[in-house]
Order: structure tokens, then sequence, then C-alpha cells
């Protein structure tokens, strides 16, 4: 058959021709292919050429390369051997690598030959095989010099103890990252010898292995972000952190690090131990609390922790500066101080700790505060070197150990090992602190709250010294010289050491005043002056404070008597008629509740005012037991013009258009001090919109208008 045009035929020739294009081809794209590997491979010597250059600056000595054994360079560091030991272990599963010969039968004898070999060798380096890589699994420092460098290195690393590591360091080395610059510092500063010589190797050795996470750490420094995984890199121990306790910024002490796995309740998280100063109403220490970060996507602002180096501060002097600061205002809180309160307080006793405000009088004292709640002291850490009286070792944060309180608490101290009461009475030690002691202090002191009757944790920068109110004592106006009288017998109570006592020790050492007559006469008020012309606490306590179950009472009136003796405060129970009314055999329970009142004042050595409107249904027994009657009386007309005299001034005289006249007039008026002080604050009220000066005759009306319909609610 003829061929035509469009035929094809294919000779040897032509075939071996397109076969050559085809293998060409393929050999371009292996060149290519083979030029891109070694352009990235080149690109990754270049990148951990530039870490090692970092890590070793400042420091004259080569890095090893990966896998070296540094026999070429040992003699240059006087070492007789080969500086390192490489260790590959060879797990072969299912057949899927060669057999080799061995001459032990047993394959843990081949390890310990291996072992017996290398004995003299400086640094064991243990590989295994993973994704198609020989990675590191441990290194192992044998050389004597070396591990006497890593001992000053590695000193108070949490609770990191070399010798129980067997001298072994795994991924990611965390405690050679963190001391880097500690070992170069060593470094540059040893004499020329061994030790020198065993800081460079080590560095010389280390740095391919550590290079990585000591440049990562570094980049978080200067970006101020860092990522989950690397957390752990800016929480060195030792270091000092920022953090919140009830929502106050805090400066404490990092202890140790530790990540905690995932479980059904939680995600990953770093948990951070960490401790500050405290005071337990005995002496100042170390308390640790805890505070866990949990896992998180991508990078994070280091400064947005709930707990981060301070280092990471735009001014780390000026955060110092004020924390001890404020740390010496703690120091000067220790014991007990009378003090006023504007801010925030922290319930103690509720289930969890409550935020609330607080305005006015506080007893700072954390020594009252477990006394009179029944509670052991929680056991410090000492700030000083001494040996703990129940011990024979001085605890150190060496010894400390991770709390087992895992999950974040919202800035709650831990809990902390406690020991028992010495003695019933204060011992305090009030040496004073050092700037490292001052930095770490909390910003919280314990305290009771005078007005709410409640204890609770107060912010130190909330607290002022008190201030007292001198002129009290002088607007109190009183008939006769009862005012007098009263002051004399607190004024002597005082001073009284040991004074007149019962045949029974402690009984009948306190000064009971009895103050009775109509309401709104000056009874309160006699107490309060009192007590602030003394400069002395008052403890205000109505009927209602101390309930009216037995037991409540007679707890609450234990708790309010431990108190007043504590602070040498005086009590004032307002309103007592229910407790002071006689027995009768109608009301077993009301009796109860006398009988309890009766005994525990028997023995209270304080001064306790107590007030009632009901003087003729007193128990006999308790008469017997008064100190003072204070009776009170209406005022006298003269009595009532200088109680309009003394609340007007406390007003202000240029708020009211006032004159002689006008206060006779008002002082007919059969009214008793709290109407008055009532009669004021109701006309100011009415001239604030106005703006005016309050009349005569305006302020004449309103009382004038409050006798008539006293007189005809009395009928």
């Amino acid at each position: 058959m003829a061929r035509t045009k469009n035929d094809h035929e294919y000779s040897d020739d032509e075939d071996y021709d397109e076969d050559a294009s085809s293998t060409s081809s393929s050999d371009t794209e292996g060149e290519d292919e083979a030029e891109k590997n070694a352009e990235k491979e080149a690109k990754k010597q270049a990148k951990k050429s530039k870490e090692h250059d970092t890590v070793l600056k400042g420091v004259n000595v080569a890095p090893l390369a990966e896998g070296s054994d540094g026999a070429a360079v040992a003699s240059t560091f006087a070492y007789s051997t080969k500086l390192v030991s490489n260790w590959y272990q060879h797990r072969c599963a299912q057949n899927s690598c060669q057999t080799r010969w061995s001459e032990f039968a047993v394959i843990d004898d081949d390890e310990a030959d291996l072992t017996k070999r290398s004995s003299v060798i400086p640094i064991i380096h243990r590989h295994i095989y993973r994704n198609k890589h020989w990675v590191t699994r441990s290194v192992t420092i044998q050389d004597p010099v070396m591990r006497k460098v890593l001992l000053e290195v590695l000193h108070k690393y949490q609770d990191l103890d070399p010798e129980l590591e067997n001298w072994t360091f795994e991924p990611p080395f965390m405690p050679l990252v963190h001391r880097w610059d500690v070992l170069k510092e060593y470094q540059a500063k040893a004499e020329p010898g061994p030790l020198k010589n065993a800081a460079l190797v080590m560095l010389a050795f280390l740095t391919p292995i550590v290079a990585s996470s000591v440049v990562s750490l570094a980049l978080t420094r200067e970006t101020g972000k860092v990522s989950f995984e690397n957390l752990w890199q800016i929480f060195p121990p030792s270091s000092i952190v920022m953090t919140k306790f009830f929502g106050i910024d805090t400066l404490c002490r990092v202890l140790k690090y530790k990540k905690r796995p995932e479980d059904r309740c939680n995600p990953e998280g770093w948990v951070i131990d960490m401790e500050y100063v405290d005071w337990n109403g005995e002496h100042c220490g170390y308390t640790t609390t805890t505070l866990t970060i949990w896992e998180f996507e991508g990078l994070r602002r280091v400064a947005n922790l709930p707990v981060f180096p301070i280092s990471f501060l735009p001014d780390v002097e000026k955060t110092k500066a004020a924390m001890i600061e404020r740390g010496r205002k703690f120091e000067s809180m220790r014991g007990f101080h009378y003090m006023l309160a504007n801010g925030t307080k922290v319930l103690l006793e509720t289930e969890k700790p409550e935020p609330r405000p607080v305005a006015g009088k506080v007893c700072v004292d954390a020594y009252a505060y477990y006394r009179s709640n029944n509670m052991v002291r929680p056991k410090l850490r000492p700030l000083f070197p001494e040996v703990d009286e129940d011990s024979t070792k001085t605890p150190t944060t060496d010894d400390a150990e991770l709390s087992e309180t895992v999950f974040e608490t919202d800035f709650a101290i831990s809990a902390v090992e406690i020991d028992s009461d010495k003695g019933n009475e204060r011992s305090e030690d009030l040496r004073p602190l050092t700037d490292e002691h001052l930095l770490l202090t909390t910003p919280w002191m314990k305290g009771f709250d005078i007005k709410s009757k409640e204890w609770c944790e107060l912010r130190i920068d909330d607290l002022k010294d008190m201030v007292w109110n001198d002129g009290a004592f002088d607007k109190l106006v009183l008939p006769g010289g009862e005012k007098e009288l009263a002051w004399e017998f607190v004024e002597n109570k005082n001073l009284s050491t040991s004074g007149f006592d019962d045949f029974i020790p402690d009984k009948g050492r306190g000064l009971i005043i009895l103050m009775f007559g109509p309401p709104g006469v000056g009874k309160t008020f006699t107490a309060e002056a009192v007590a602030e012309r003394a400069r002395v606490p008052l403890y205000l306590m109505s009927a209602g404070d101390l309930g009216t179950k037995p037991s409540d009472v007679e707890s609450s009136l234990v708790r309010a008597l431990e108190l007043c003796r504590m602070w040498n405060a005086m009590l004032l129970l307002d309103e007592a008629d229910v407790f002071l009314g006689a027995r009768t055999n109608e009301s077993l329970e009301r009796n109860e509740l006398v009988s309890i009142f009766l005994t525990k004042l028997e023995y209270y050595q304080g001064i306790l005012f107590l007030t009632t409107n009901r003087i003729s249904s007193i128990d006999h027994a308790f008469q017997s037991r008064v100190d003072l009657f204070l009776p009170y009386r209406d005022l006298t007309s003269s009595a009532r013009r200088l109680v309009w005299e003394n609340f007007i001034e406390h007003a202000g005289r240029d708020k009211f258009d006032i004159d002689d006249a006008a206060l006779d007039k008002l002082s007919q008026l059969n009214l008793n001090g709290r109407e008055i002080k009532n009669l004021i604050k109701s006309a100011q009220l009415l001239g604030l919109k106005s703006g005016q000066k309050v009349p005569t005759g305006r302020l004449y009306m309103l009382a004038d208008k409050r006798v008539q319909a006293l007189s005809m609610m009395d009928g």
C-alpha cells in the first residue's frame, strides 16, 4: 500500500532522540530541585550561624558542629579525650532496619559497656531518630569540673537537684536557657584555668542545642509578645513578676513553673508558683500563691497576661520605687492600728472573698483576727536566715514544693502550712524590712470595720491616720459635774495597771458605766465623746447586733469583749434593755440571756458603757455590778440654748440668720438634742435651692410644729 504524505515512520534514531530529549528534561528538573534544596540548606545554615553568633556574643569560642565529638579542639581546652560521646538510639520495629552484630547476648550489657567506655568523656549526648532526623534526647555532664561550674550557675533554680537528676538535662533545657547569660558571665569572670575552660566547652557544645530557645526569648523581650508553648521562657525562678491581688498590682517572686496537662474540665496551662511577703500578726514572712495561665492560640502581649515579669514594664525602676514606698506603709502598719479607711474592703468571713466599699473607722490587726476567730496563724517562711524554733532546718526557697492548687483562683491567697498559737498575748517581731522585702509586700492588711463589725482585707493605700475629734467632749452638754465625773473614771481606769481586784483573779476588774434617761439627751454622745478624748476605739453594739438566741448572744458578746480587751477599746452597748431587765418566771429564754450577760461582764477587764431608757426594770444582780450611774434628764432651757448654738456652729454660722434673741426663743421649746440636730438639718435642706441664709422665722416654725406634733402624739 502506498504511503501517504501524512504517514510517519519512526526509526531507531528518532526513538533515541526522543528518549534523549526526555532524559535531558528530567536531568534539568533534578538539577533545579537540587539547587533549591541546596539553597534551602544554605539559608538554614545561615540562620543557625546567625543564632550561634547571637547567643555567643561576647564569648571568644566557636560552637561545636551538631553531632561533633569535639576531638579536634579538645586539646585547646586542656582535655585529653574527645569532648562529647554521641550516642544514637536505634529502635527497630517490625524488621524496619538491618540486624547488627554485638559482643553481648543481652542488650543491657551492650549499653553498660558503652557507658563504661564513655565514662571519661566530659559530655554524653544522646540522640533519637525522629521524622527522618537525629534529634537530641538528653545531655549528661560527666566532667567534675563542668559539674562544679553548673552548681554555681544553677544555684537555687526552683527545686532542681542535679545530683538527683544524674546531671542529665532534657529538651527544652529550661534551666540552661534561663541561666545562659549567667553561664556566659561566669566564663567571663573566671580566672584562666580548668573552670574557665569547662565553661567555654559547655558554651561551645550547648550553643547549637539551645540557640533557638535563647533567641526566641530575646525576640519575646524585643517584641513583648509570647506564645503559649514558650511561656516557660519568661518565668525563670527567682524573677520578679507582677500580678493582681483582688485587683491591685502586686509584685511576687517566682518559685517555680510547671505545665499541667489537659483534662476533661480544663485545657493545658502553665502553673506559676510565687511568693510574697505577708504579716500574720506575729512576724513577717514569705507565703505562696499560685496562678494558672490557660492555653491560648497565637501570640499574646506579655504585659496583658495575668502574671508577667516586670522587665516587660515601660519603667521598671519607677514601679519598684512605688512598690517599696507602699511596702514602707505596710511595715508601719504591723501590730494594732486604729485608722480611717475610705475605699474598698474584701470580706473574709464569707464563702468567697467579696469586695465591698468601706468608709469610716477600722482596726488594723491581724493578731486579733486570728485570735478572735479561734484560728491558728499561718506559718510563714522566715525573712531572715534563722533556724525555726520548731524545726532543725531553716526553710528556704529550694525546699518549697509546688502548691497542690492547680486551678486558677481570683487572686486568693493559697493555703499554707500552719503552726499552733504560742501563748495568749502578743509577741510581735517588728524588725525593719529590707528594700527587697518591702518590694514584695502584699497591698492588703487584715482589719476590722468598726461600723459593720466585719473582718476584711483592707487596701493599704486606702488607710489614713486617725483624726480625733477633740471638740466633741467640749460640745457635750450635761448638767452639773457629771461629764467630768465620767471622764475621770475613764482616765483613771486607763492609768491603772493592777488596781483593786476581787478575791478571784481577773474578776470584777472592769469599769461599767450605766447611762439612763429619756432619749436624745446625750447618752450615746457621752460615750463617743469620752472615747475621742481618750483616743481609743469605741466598739458600738446594739441588742440587734448580739442577736436573740442565747448561743448567738454569748458568742457575739465574747467576741466583742475580747476585741475590746485587746485594743483597749471602750464598749458601748446601746439600748441594752433586753439584757438588763429583771428576770421573771414567765420567760426562761430571756432569763438565760440576762444570766449570760451578767456572767460575761463579771470577768470583763475593760470599760463598758450601757444605755437604757428603762432604769426601773433593771435586774438587781446587774445593779450591783455597775460602777457609775449617770442619770440623764430633759434638757433645761439653758442647756437647750447651748445645744442650739453648738449645732448651728457645726453646720456653719454664716448659713443662718439668727441672733441671741432668737436663740433664747428657740431654747424655750421643749426639745431634746437629737430633735434639735434634725431641725438644723431640715432647715439646711430647705435653704439649699435658694442659697440664702436660713431665716429665724423658718427655723422657729419647724421647731414649733414639731413640738405641737409631739404633744398631739402624747395625747
